[in-house]
């Protein structure tokens, strides 16, 4: 009989270890992924666009586009909001509501030239190349588009 009881409690404590186990792994993977989707995340605003690759002898212009105000904001569901002044300026989208989706997993031959994880983010149906800066005081957003040669730098607001 003592046999018996020694068992049950064996079966129980294995139970109840993997149950916990099983949470403990459940809930990491799940903040895993919440932290992999907020990756971009948030409100950016257009601060300049630029070519991308600039040719030798062409002089740089950068141009602040902060006056107009111009904000990309990803949201959860994949969901792009464009508000701001963006009549006017050449490959920015419209106003109004858009599609994202992100690329988690970082790419080696990416269009920035850059020591930091890139990412591609396809919103509608182009994809641009992305990094994030946290080194500065400012978080800065960079995104590049080849077909258009844009290099589009974003701050987080």
């Amino acid at each position: 009989m003592y046999k018996n009881k020694f068992n049950l409690r064996n079966v129980v404590a294995i139970a109840i270890c993997l149950a916990v186990t099983t949470m403990f792994s459940g809930c990491e993977k799940e903040n895993d992924l919440n932290g992999e989707n907020e990756i971009i995340y948030g409100k950016w605003q257009l601060k300049t666009i630029s070519p991308l690759n600039v040719q030798q002898g062409m002089n740089l212009m950068l141009v602040d586009f902060s006056p107009m105000n111009i904000i990309y904001e990803f949201k959860e569901n994949n969901v792009l909001t464009v508000s701001g002044r963006v009549s006017d300026i050449d490959g920015v989208f419209e106003e109004g509501k858009h599609f994202y989706d992100v690329t988690h997993s970082e790419i080696s031959n990416g269009l920035l030239v850059t020591n930091l994880p890139q990412h591609i983010v396809k919103m509608n149906t182009i994809s641009y190349c992305f990094c994030i800066d946290y080194m500065s005081d400012v978080v800065t957003l960079s995104l590049a588009h080849d077909e258009s040669n844009s290099h589009f730098t974003f701050v987080k607001k």
